[in-house]
């Protein structure tokens, strides 16, 4: 019984072995990009590209293809975002990628880049009497990159230079949550005793909560004495810090107080002594 199991597993084996590779991950298209969320207004670049390897054999004589593609970016309810790709349209070359810029819209929500590409596909073969005919194809793929457009959040910090001396071009990070902002780096240029502010549009799709950032030299050094460096600064995303709620607890309070005072206030109806009986 072992035996023919085994003879089973290495006849499996050299069927897979004899799959022809082409047609295997030979139809590819892929949308990639440094990052999913872009700040609103802002413009961000992504990579399409499309591979196919389906035709990579001596069977298909005059071999041509042509890929074309049309691009989108469309927003939550499918509806085309106007300007939203450039360039919207065009030609690739098999196996080259091709940079489109996304523009995103003036307000926050969640967005998609659409591509869908058009291949055509010509090539002769002979038939059973000798001649050669052209066979024609259309294949057509459609990728989506879903984006997610968000309001900046502004951080800012303000930096005393304390020493004895100008300092030009220092390089500072932003730091959020003890994580350095690569994209961060600034220059700052600081007079002796001068100040100055360093602001980063913080450009994310963190949930909720609390947060804290801080401000450090590019360098790590400390070298220098600059009053706002390594200051904790705390923030919140979506409006975890109570304020309306403590807002609405005192309107209730004072509406409580307000009724209380006009209840005791209020006259008491005086109807007269009641008759006496006969």
């Amino acid at each position: 019984m072992k035996a023919v199991t085994a003879a089973i597993a290495v006849l499996a084996m050299l069927a897979l072995c004899l799959v022809p590779v082409q047609g295997v991950d030979a139809d590819y298209a892929d949308i990639s990009g440094d990052s999913s969320v872009i700040g609103v207004g802002d413009d961000a670049d992504f990579q399409i590209i499309y591979t196919n390897n389906d035709y990579d054999s001596t069977e298909y004589q005059d071999f041509n293809m042509s890929i074309s593609y049309d691009a989108k970016l469309t927003d939550s309810s499918g509806d085309t975002v106007s300007n939203g790709v450039s360039p919207s349209s065009g030609d690739l070359d098999n196996g080259v990628a091709q940079t489109l810029t996304v523009s995103a819209p003036d307000t926050a929500g969640r967005c998609t880049l659409v591509v869908e590409y058009t291949i055509d596909v010509s090539y002769t073969t002979v038939d059973e009497n000798g001649d050669e005919v052209t066979n024609e194809e259309t294949l057509n793929r459609t990728e989506e990159f879903p984006i997610r457009v968000v309001e900046p959040i502004t951080l800012s910090v303000t930096l005393t230079n304390n020493t004895n001396t100008d300092l030009n071009g220092y390089g500072v990070y932003f730091y959020v949550n003890d994580e350095r902002i690569e994209d961060s780096y600034t220059t700052v240029d600081l007079d002796e005793a001068g100040t100055t502010t360093v602001t980063y549009e913080w450009i994310t799709d963190s949930g909720n909560g609390q947060y804290e950032f801080y401000v450090l030299p590019a360098d790590g050094g400390n070298m220098v004495d600059i009053e706002g460096l390594g200051e904790r600064h705390t923030f919140y995303i979506g409006d975890n810090d109570y304020t309306w709620m403590i807002a609405l607890l005192v309107i209730v309070i004072i509406l409580l107080i307000i009724v209380m005072v006009w209840v005791y206030r209020k006259p008491v109806k005086n109807y007269g002594k009641p008759k006496s009986r006969r």
